[in-house]
């Protein structure tokens, strides 16, 4: 398959997937996008105007939008009026340091399910550690922790990679 086609098509994959996700708007996740997908050391406005086929003032807009929350980056090169634009090099850490902290809630919050649904049990003399409902909050809880261990082994090893 021609480059050009698969980069298209995993710009609006990859869109789709932030823009589902809440996590950025129809725009600015394809601008996020294209950024990260591209070979060159940053894309000039134009480029990303014609490549998206979008309009100057929306490109503008989702690109304040992304550089007021730190995911995008520009710079200018020597003798040329132009700005380029590239995805913060820190953006994947912090994103990391977001979903480790969304865990880390959510393990705390099982936590204090599976300690209230204990001292409920005991309270009404029904307590029993082979309960489904507290082996599925205790095991959830375990594989929380796991995973979380798991977020902090990747953002480690790419803090040194990025380093």
């Amino acid at each position: 398959m021609d480059l050009e086609i698969e980069k298209s098509e995993l710009i609006e994959e990859l869109g789709v997937y932030f823009e589902t996700n809440k996590i950025l708007s129809h725009l600015a996740a394809r601008i996020f996008s294209l950024l990260i997908l591209t070979e060159k050391d940053g894309t000039s406005f134009d480029e990303l105007v014609t490549t998206l086929n979008a309009s100057k003032s929306s490109v503008s807009t989702n690109l304040k939008l992304l550089q007021n929350t730190g995911r995008v980056t520009y710079f200018t090169k020597l003798g040329d009026r132009k700005r380029y634009f590239r995805a913060a090099p820190n953006d994947i850490i912090v994103q990391l340091d977001k979903k480790i902290a969304q865990w880390e809630q959510e393990k705390q919050l099982h936590e204090k399910l599976f300690a209230f649904k204990t001292n409920l049990y005991k309270a009404h003399n029904k307590y029993d550690e082979n309960l489904p409902g507290l082996q599925y909050t205790k095991n959830y809880a375990l594989f929380i922790n796991d995973f979380i261990e798991n977020l902090k082994t990747l953002k480690n090893n790419l803090q040194n990679t990025l380093n």
